[in-house]
């Protein structure tokens, strides 16, 4: 038999519990540990086009949960991370440029990233793919960016970001 509450001695009859405690009827009907979905952001950017060296390669976000990630309303692929530890992982798809090798990273407010930067090295007019995956703790609000941190103009079919709390 299942119960929310006793009655008396036992159980009141045909109550639904949704917890049980084994043995006898639970009457305090508490959750324990339930689901916390982490804040995450998915930004992208499909159209392409011509990054200069240095420069932010322009993602938008696309879809997200929480508060703590955010795109900038007003600098083109500027996201908003606030205090936390988050899991970024990016791809970048884009044709290796004329001296053959290729590079993008990412910033934290305007200061490299250790550890963020990928490269990729082959023959010129080819398509090459960019990808990282790295842990950042955040210690206040800041503006993460992903940018090219090559020596040349980078021409991207596509790129994304991915932001997820941890």
């Amino acid at each position: 038999m299942t119960c929310f509450t006793k009655c008396g001695s036992g159980c009141c009859p045909n109550t639904p519990e949704p917890i049980r405690v084994i043995g006898r009827c639970s009457n305090t009907n508490n959750v324990v540990n339930p689901i916390i979905l982490s804040s995450f952001g998915f930004f992208e950017n499909n159209l392409g086009g011509t990054v200069t060296a240095n420069a932010i390669i322009p993602v938008t976000l696309t879809s997200s949960q929480g508060d703590n990630v955010s795109g900038s309303t007003t600098t083109a692929g500027a996201i908003t991370l606030t205090t936390g530890t988050y899991e970024i992982t990016y791809n970048v798809n884009a044709t290796i440029p004329t001296l053959g090798t290729m590079s993008v990273g990412l910033r934290l407010n305007g200061t490299n990233i250790t550890g963020s930067t990928s490269t990729v090295s082959g023959t010129a007019g080819n398509q090459g793919i960019l990808t990282k995956s790295i842990i950042v703790t955040v210690p206040q609000t800041s503006t993460l960016e992903l940018y090219n941190a090559g020596s040349e103009n980078l021409t991207i079919s596509s790129a994304n970001v991915i932001v997820k709390e941890i």
